[in-house]
């Protein structure tokens, strides 16, 4: 292991530090007399378990400044030393950043970390916790200049762009105000509608999703402290590594009972006027915490969370307290971090991934990436589970392991099947008192319902919509509520639409149920919406604007080969567009030949009226990414999407599609550079060649550089989610979801020890554009026409070209990009493409399944891209990588020389899918049909070349620029980042101006 420089301990201080190093000797010392003497700051020392006890550590990287402060026993002491088993130190890139890092408020610690200016050796917890105490103590200094800055952000954003333009504004809105007809007879599988589209109803003919949608935007997200608090509580009575006799915990049934006990006790609550009872939090909006995940990185945050800038929060003094002492404690080193770090002795991998450049490893968070049986749900009920578990721990074929496993499924049911019959006699009671008798009415139908599901079979589609919601809950009460996914709810819903149609016989009774299906299923994506990740600051500039990502995906073809669009893939595209939220991520497939034109064209229209939803996937391309795997062609026929974009075989495959999140650029510097990174100035990887010396004779020598050191990446990336996976079998296993995910049972296993039928993981490759460019100009520059010396670029890079402003003239000028139409440029695409992808097939995950490969981004394109120096390829420092698999702006102004790239791309090399972003701007003088004719004969056009997905920002530049100094007139203005959707308003300003800056394309 090549060890790094930043982590290593220095040389003693020198000299011309001791002054600095006394400032913050000083400045400690005045912390520590803070809490060591001041009572009402000293309660904040002790938890329910007693004193925390903790240690950090301060010092340069030159070794000017060394200091640390330890807390120990209520009393906090400053030492000129970092004793070995000091638990978090910070190592500051110079003198100059720990100045600046003494007047930063919690959020923008992180931001430091972020930057590549600080560099944190040991627990993040803990250094949230020493955020948290020194908010504390500032708190009032802190808000001041929070509120100066958002002040600041305000004033230069109206700076930037001028007065609103209440025309663009408008026009976005306006677009609902119209809605094509769709024709009867066209979809096979439409037999209940005689206007698919729907385009009669309007959002004012539903006043309670009206009124909820409002609510959604209008109210400012809680931190609730139920459930890490239920679950803390019990734990702490029953133990985590040993039970109450010392004997060690199973880890299946220790999360099982910690999990019934939290359903048992988990508050009843259904919206006033709501269709679906019950919620996922104690708030109306919540933010829900999982402490043995990253719940503690929000520590810092609990008295400032409302205050910063992007996503803010509201956390109560009550939840602040109950937090701070009595749970966060208690999961400081019971964490997934800390289980790696300490059973692995904080292995590179994990330092790597601390540094947030080379990759993110999301099972440091969760697994939540997969979609569970809910067909099995609706048709067995838990009821109907339990009985196959019981038939399979009857047989002699199990192991202690295997029974175990099974209890804790059947616990995880029961806990489920509680909390839907207490939800029945909640809502039953709240009949009782109901003086409106529509309402009570409405009422005695849900406790009804409640009382029937989950534990029973659903007949309705209101029994059906209410035992999914009642699983959501559940599961999102077991797991991290991150890429959690609904499957395909056309085809799960339209048998019990069609049921619940036959029992009607009156066209005006027909014409009710309709408009109620309708209104049901608005209620839950409005339901769906009541949680929202909890997302320290940090994760702004990581993730900006994310929501749960809970994907949900309607027609393409049956598993049979059949036409799939229905009724209900009508019904939910209307619900989609009536909305115009960002969850839920609602994807479509498309089966060029079997699905109707007229259905694409639904497709396009109800993007250009939310402005960026639904994705588009083409049947054919996913089908044949997923062929080599082995899987049955029926199986492969009923796939559905993950989080973003990523295909699963729904309800028998455990994919954790979103596990790695992976820079492809850092490997291009660090080929640049020997292996050393020069941002994170770090010789982390093997020495592949010097170009400063002129050691790469040929093309082909610097490509093997490249992927040597691609391949090192990888390699690190998969050694530490194999090392995740371990630390959620001894600390998270999912005994619920086990019981939905086929194979589980019948195998006796959780599905973190790999009890699902098919086990992969699924990748996310960030910078392919970027990296296929940059690999362009070396080849036809330096190595084809020898027109520049590879000395000379790698100078020009160096200093970002400011030292050689003709050769990136040159560059930008001479080299056709991906995407720009030229055949070699689109074939080295797929060279690279097939080069990362041959890197992952070569490795196993830890439930022995292989990983998958994909090219969405999320929004890491612009955090990595903030993290990453100059590229061969012209893109100057830190600015944002392309999305996905999209184009660079500088390609080609033609979008058919785009689409014929992308659709070029081979998809047995990207088999968990990508994201194909495109800016598309209609005139104002076009109708609506001509948009929607024009939008849909490109993508037509693009899935008969063979492309994979396509999604859309149907909106302007201009618009977008005047919505950033304008938020008040765009609060719902919804954007596509990179196969999730979000509102703009909420995103840090580098990803606002890398979706100004995509290539638009007028229609």
């Amino acid at each position: 292991m090549k060890p790094n420089p930043q982590c290593d301990a220095p040389p003693a201080s020198p000299r011309g530090g001791r002054l600095l190093d006394a400032l913050t000797g000083a400045a400690l010392s005045l912390l520590a007399a803070h809490f060591n003497w001041r009572p009402g700051q000293r309660k904040y020392l002790k938890g329910a378990d007693g004193w925390i006890d903790f240690s950090v550590g301060i010092r340069t990287e030159s070794g000017s400044v060394r200091r640390s402060i330890r807390f120990r026993g209520g009393k906090a002491r400053v030492s000129k030393t970092i004793p070995p088993d000091t638990d978090v130190v910070m190592i500051l890139a110079g003198d100059a950043v720990l100045k600046e890092m003494a007047g930063c408020t919690p959020n923008e610690m992180l931001n430091l970390i972020l930057r590549n200016r600080m560099v944190v050796d040991g627990n993040l917890a803990v250094l949230q916790l020493f955020n948290f105490l020194i908010a504390l103590v500032l708190g009032n200094v802190h808000q001041k200049k929070l509120d100066r800055m958002h002040a600041a952000d305000v004033v230069a954003r109206k700076k930037d762009h001028g007065p609103a333009k209440p025309a663009l504004s408008g026009e976005i809105l306006s677009r609902r105000a119209y809605r094509m007809k769709g024709v009867p007879g066209i979809d096979p599988g439409v037999q209940h509608l005689d206007d698919p589209y729907l385009s009669r109803f309007s959002l004012d003919d539903f006043p309670r999703l009206r009124a909820f949608r409002d609510y959604h935007f209008d109210t400012l997200p809680e931190v609730c402290a139920e459930r890490p608090k239920l679950l803390t509580d019990w734990f702490r009575e029953n133990g985590f590594e040993t039970d109450q006799i010392g004997n060690p915990w199973v880890p299946e049934l220790r999360q099982a009972g910690a999990f019934r006990h939290l359903m048992a006790s988990k508050a009843l609550i259904i919206r006033e006027n709501d269709l679906i009872a019950g919620t996922s939090t104690a708030k109306p909006v919540g933010v829900t915490v999982f402490p043995d995940g990253h719940g503690a990185m929000i520590w810092g945050e609990l008295f400032n969370g409302d205050r910063r800038v992007l996503n803010p929060f509201r956390c109560d003094r009550k939840t602040a307290e109950i937090l701070h002492h009595e749970v966060f404690p208690f999961w400081m080193h019971r964490n997934f971090r800390e289980y790696v770090r300490n059973t692995f002795d904080n292995p590179l991998c994990q330092q790597l991934d601390e540094r947030f450049v080379a990759y993110f490893v999301w099972k440091s968070v969760g697994i939540s990436h997969t979609i569970p049986d809910f067909k099995r749900l609706l048709e067995r009920g838990t009821d109907g589970i339990i009985a196959d578990i019981d038939a399979r721990l009857n047989r002699s074929d199990l192991d202690d392991a295997g029974r175990n496993a099974l209890s804790a499924m059947k616990m995880g049911l029961q806990g489920t099947a509680a909390y839907g019959a207490s939800l029945a006699a909640h809502v039953r009671g709240l009949a009782q008192s109901e003086p409106d008798p529509v309402r009570r009415n409405e009422l005695e139908r849900i406790a009804r319902t409640c009382a029937k599901v989950p534990v029973s079979p659903a007949d309705t589609l209101d029994e059906a919509v209410q035992s999914v919601w009642t699983a959501w809950v559940a599961l999102h009460m077991e797991n991290s509520n991150t890429g959690l996914s609904l499957g395909r709810l056309d085809q799960l819903f339209q048998p019990y639409f069609e049921r619940d149609l036959a029992k009607l016989t009156d066209p005006a009774e027909k014409e009710a149920y309709i408009h109620h299906a309708m209104e049901l299923c608005g209620c839950l994506f409005l339901r769906l919406c009541d949680h929202v990740p909890l997302l320290p600051d940090i994760g702004n500039y990581l993730f900006g604007g994310a929501s749960s990502t809970q994907a949900l995906t309607l027609g393409g073809v049956t598993p049979k080969g059949n036409d799939a669009v229905n009724d209900m893939t009508y019904l939910l595209l209307k619900v989609t567009e009536m909305l115009g939220v960002r969850d839920v991520n609602v994807n479509a497939r498309f089966h060029p030949g079997i699905n109707s034109d007229q259905y694409l064209k639904r497709l396009c229209e109800v993007n250009v009226i939310t402005s960026a939803t639904p994705i588009m996937h083409n049947d054919v391309a996913v089908f044949a990414s997923l062929r080599p795997h082995g899987y049955p062609e029926e199986e492969i026929r009923d796939w559905a999407a993950t989080g973003c974009v990523e295909p699963t075989l729904q309800g028998r495959h455990f994919g954790h599609t979103g596990s790695i999140l992976l820079n492809l650029v850092a490997a291009m510097e660090m080929a640049l550079h020997n292996g050393t990174h020069p941002v994170m100035r770090w010789a982390v990887g093997p020495e592949t060649g010097r170009v400063a010396t002129g050691e790469f004779e040929t093309f082909g020598e610097f490509y093997n550089a490249w992927a040597e050191q691609q391949q090192f990446i990888i390699d690190r990336a998969v050694e530490l989610n194999n090392l995740y996976g371990k630390a959620h079998q001894a600390y998270r296993p999912t005994p619920l979801l086990s019981a939905l995910i086929d194979g589980a049972i019948d195998r006796g296993r959780d599905v973190v020890h790999g009890g699902a039928r098919y086990n992969t993981s699924g990748t996310s490759n960030i910078g392919l554009a970027d990296v296929t460019d940059s690999l362009l100009v070396i080849k036809k520059l330096v190595f084809d026409e020898k027109k520049v010396s590879f000395e000379r670029l790698k100078a020009a890079i160096d200093t970002n070209f400011e030292n050689d402003l003709p050769l990136l003239a040159l560059i930008r000028g001479r080299v056709p990009l991906f995407g720009s139409g030229d055949p070699e440029a689109a074939a080295m695409g797929n060279r690279v493409a097939a080069s990362v992808a041959d890197c992952w097939r070569k490795k196993t995950n830890c439930r022995g399944g292989k990983y998958t490969t994909g090219f969405w981004s999320m929004s890491q394109h612009v955090a990595y891209g903030s993290l990453s120096g100059p590229l061969p390829s012209g893109r100057l420092a830190a600015k944002a990588f392309t999305p996905g698999l999209t184009p660079s702006p500088l390609a080609s102004n033609s979008f058919l020389d785009n689409i014929r790239a992308v659709a070029a791309m081979s998809p047995e090399n990207m088999d968990n899918n990508l994201a194909f972003n495109v800016k598309l701007t209609p005139s104002p003088d076009d109708t609506r049909e001509g948009i929607v004719d024009r939008m849909h004969a490109y993508v037509k056009a693009y899935f008969e070349l063979g492309g994979m997905q396509m999604q859309f920002n149907v909106v302007t530049s201009e618009a977008l620029r005047d919505a950033m100094a304008h938020p008040e007139n765009y609060r719902d203005l919804m954007v596509r980042i990179s196969g999730y959707n979000a509102y703009f308003v909420t995103l840090n300003r580098d990803i606002q101006i890398e979706l100004i800056e995509r290539t638009q394309f007028g229609l």
